[in-house]
């Protein structure tokens, strides 16, 4: 009998260069834009009528800054912790398929055949047919699940004939509930966890940032446009971590597919 190596270490981060470029041009963009709006609001207002204001303006800046950073800082955290659940639960299923792959060990023939036989599907399916899908965003096919339910099915209504068998039985039970878990997290996790509505508030809340920054009255406007351009630079970096995250499975930060890779090449070989 083959022993399924440790694979924790196979489940990385796939980092696109090409695309973070593209991401970063946007961010570019979108800074020269406000920089530039700046700039034209500095030759239309003048500045000693806008310092009249600063004590009040820069207290409200304060106020209003502390709390988007909270709330900003709180997506970060969240879109993060996400990531990192996702790659713990993809390291699971493999776990578990590779596990349940030994359960059946004491299961007769053909059972024990039919159980592998539609597992190597199913590795075969993740790693080929739902990883494009979760990374492309589209919808995922239904082959995976019939292939587990063709696994659970079997498992469940063998009669077993001996403690051996009982004891066999009852590991792959548990094993295919695992694995039945860590797919149903897999594919949720697969949705955007940014709604809309708290996308609308972050872009909001930046856009308040902004007109602050629009409001005060600086001598030196070289330099507040200098300001405007870090404030609205920094913003437009988290908001790429944000998206990044928050979608582990596409765009230009992604989780890989290797642990199924490495099933897919392995789990022939075990007898």
């Amino acid at each position: 009998m083959g022993i399924l190596a440790p694979i924790e270490n196979l489940t990385h981060t796939i980092v696109s260069v090409p695309d973070l470029i593209e991401e970063s041009l946007v961010v570019l963009g979108v800074v020269a834009v406000f920089v530039v709006l700046h700039a034209v609001l500095q030759r239309r207002l003048r500045s000693e009528v806008l310092r009249r204001h600063n004590d009040v303006a820069g207290y409200l800046f304060s106020a209003v800054g502390v709390l988007y950073a909270v709330v900003l800082g709180f997506v970060v955290v969240v879109v993060w912790q996400k990531y990192d659940a996702a790659v713990a639960n993809v390291e699971a299923e493999v776990d578990a398929v590779g596990n349940l792959y030994h359960n059946v060990d004491a299961y007769p023939e053909p059972l024990r055949s039919r159980i592998r036989a539609n597992l190597r599907s199913y590795a075969d399916i993740v790693a080929e047919i739902e990883w494009p899908a979760m990374n492309r965003g589209v919808r995922m096919p239904a082959a995976g699940s019939v292939k587990l339910e063709a696994v659970a099915y079997t498992v469940d209504t063998f009669s077993p004939a001996n403690f051996k068998e009982f004891a066999a039985q009852q590991a792959a039970i548990a094993t295919a509930e695992r694995l039945f878990d860590a797919r149903r997290s897999r594919l949720i996790m697969a949705v955007p966890a940014v709604p809309s509505v708290l996308w609308f508030a972050l872009i909001a809340g930046a856009l308040a940032m902004v007109a602050f920054c629009y409001i005060f009255g600086v001598e030196n406007r070289p330099a507040q446009l200098l300001m405007t351009a870090i404030l609205v630079g920094l913003i437009g970096i988290l908001f790429i971590v944000i998206l990044e995250f928050s979608t582990p499975f596409s765009g230009s930060v992604r989780i890989s597919n290797d642990g199924w890779v490495y099933l897919q090449q392995r789990l022939p070989d075990i007898q």
